[in-house]
């Protein structure tokens, strides 16, 4: 992918000036990580931004028990290290690639000079912003308001919408890890698989290694609540899954 392209999948950047577009790569240059290679640890001094051409990034963090927390899974077009703009520049999570990745890295100081001579990226970047805590807030209230299984069932058809056709099973691969899931819910692992345990009970899903397979939909949908099936779940979900319909 070339590094103009790879600019225009940031909302930020997406049609953009050439002019401005010629400044970012102006302090860019390209990177590559082997798998299992850092990119960047929690607490390390930010010195650059970073746009994933192709590959797949793990952002994790330790918790108090020391055990990871995956936060999420960043492909191709994700964008790392904008939220530490403009702070103390230190990246609050830790970085590894989970296969061959490039990407194109920005220097962080001279992105900050760009923003004050092109204000445009500042306001995208605001709106962008502004979308993000909009989505938090909305993940707040379904944590307080909803129950685990409702949440489960709710990101199940997320992970469907985007891709789902008229054929029956539907199998769902490369999906995100259950750490990861049971974050993105607001739970832990174990309430996770205790859950989906009990969905596959109900002969609605069956739940592999790497894969989670829906036999009726439908039904897995009228298990939530009248309403529930138009506010999925508010959140971002990583671009590798795919789905496979037998």
């Amino acid at each position: 992918m070339e590094n103009c392209e790879a600019l225009t999948l940031i909302p930020y950047f997406s049609g953009l000036k050439e002019e401005i577009i010629c400044s970012i790569l102006e302090y860019s240059h390209n990177k590559k990580l082997l798998r299992g290679e850092r990119l960047f640890m929690s607490d390390d001094a930010c010195t650059g931004l970073y746009v994933i051409k192709e590959g797949l990034i793990e952002i994790s963090q330790v918790g108090e028990d020391g055990k990871k927390i995956v936060l999420h899974h960043a492909g191709k077009g994700a964008f790392l290290g904008d939220t530490i703009l403009f702070n103390e520049g230190k990246y609050e999570a830790n970085a590894y690639a989970l296969r061959d990745t490039e990407l194109l890295s920005i220097e962080k100081k001279g992105f900050e000079n760009l923003i004050y001579s092109y204000p445009e990226i500042g306001i995208r970047m605001l709106v962008d912003f502004g979308i993000r805590i909009k989505r938090l807030k909305a993940f707040a209230a379904e944590i307080a308001l909803k129950d685990v299984r409702e949440r489960i069932v709710k990101l199940l058809l997320e992970l469907v919408r985007d891709g789902a056709s008229d054929a029956r099973p539907i199998v769902l691969t490369n999906i995100p890890t259950q750490d990861e899931m049971a974050f993105r819910i607001g739970t832990v692992r174990e309430v996770l698989c205790r859950e989906l345990h009990k969905l596959e009970k109900t002969n609605l899903v069956k739940v592999k290694r790497g894969e989670v397979i829906i036999y009726d939909i439908e039904k897995l949908s009228a298990l939530l609540p009248e309403g529930g099936k138009q506010n999925l779940f508010p959140i971002l979900l990583p671009e590798e899954h795919s789905i496979r319909c037998p």
